[in-house]
């Protein structure tokens, strides 16, 4: 009886193992299908990273665009923008802002964060100081 039940206890453990090691066969056929779809899809319309970066102007807000993400929001001195420029390789942009009348605001912020790193009156660039506030001057 004993034999027996040692027997049938080898072939279930037989079986079983089989089983459990069919389960973890790699088709490579189904592998290379699952690639090619996986290329596909990344091409498509899904925002990546690494896209230059883009700027949509609003009233009295400059939002930085990474193809269709929003990256940061910087909020300008006057609600009129007038002119904007990246600066440092796109990681910091320059705004020049005014509002109905009156001297206009230069204004430098981070594009990641859309905090303000430094202000000047557009009247106050003269001779290329400071310098990333040039061309923006009155």
């Amino acid at each position: 009886m004993r034999n027996n039940t040692l027997q049938i206890l080898a072939i279930t453990a037989i079986g079983l193992a089989s089983l459990t090691l069919t389960q973890c066969v790699i088709d490579p056929a189904v592998l290379a299908e699952l690639e090619k779809a996986s290329q596909a899809n990344s091409q498509g319309s899904r925002p990546y990273y690494g896209q230059p970066y883009t700027v949509s102007v609003g009233q009295g807000a400059v939002t930085i665009m990474e193809g269709s993400r929003r990256v940061s929001t910087c909020y300008t001195a006057s609600p009129n923008v007038e002119n904007t420029r990246f600066i440092s390789e796109q990681q910091q942009i320059v705004v020049k802002s005014r509002g109905n009348h009156g001297p206009a605001t230069v204004q430098l912020f981070d594009t990641r964060t859309g905090r303000q790193e430094g202000r000047v009156m557009a009247y106050e660039i003269r001779g290329g100081f400071p310098a990333w506030a040039t061309g923006m001057g009155e």
